[in-house]
């Protein structure tokens, strides 16, 4: 994403100058004064738009490792209590799964789609938040 460069002043006025020359340096010095704040104004909103991008990403990228990281570190699932989220490991088919609601769980997941939601593989988590993390370097 390309943010506006704020133009350099021409010539900046000096007090060693002769008086006509510093007072045509200063008419020059204030003449460009509107057109740098109005660049100056455009590289803050472009900086701002693009700091929304990078906590938008950011946030994608949090959420991809947290799911990530609750599949490597799933226990192994037993009947009883979930919560909304909780991830387990299938003792019949090692794959992960995550729990879709508040529930009393009494099959396995393997066996029980309606409840529990299969994260496998696993690997996808980290392959998007490998993309997000190339496409957040690639725009910033």
């Amino acid at each position: 994403m390309p943010i506006t460069n704020v133009p350099a002043f021409t010539k900046i006025p000096s007090r060693d100058d002769p008086p006509a020359e510093f007072s045509a340096d200063v008419d020059s010095f204030l003449s460009e004064i509107p057109d740098r704040a109005l660049a100056s104004n455009q590289q803050a909103q472009e900086v701002n738009a693009a700091a929304e991008q990078v906590a938008t990403q950011a946030a994608a990228v949090a959420e991809a490792s947290a799911a990530f990281e609750s599949g490597v570190n799933a226990d192994r699932w037993a009947a009883g209590d979930y919560s909304d989220g909780d991830a387990v490991w299938s003792p019949t088919d090692g794959q992960t799964y995550r729990a879709k609601a508040d529930f009393t769980s009494v099959l396995d997941p393997a066996a029980d789609p309606a409840n529990w939601h299969n994260l496998n593989p696993v690997a996808q988590a980290k392959d998007e938040m490998t993309r997000l993390a190339l496409v957040f370097a690639a725009n910033f």
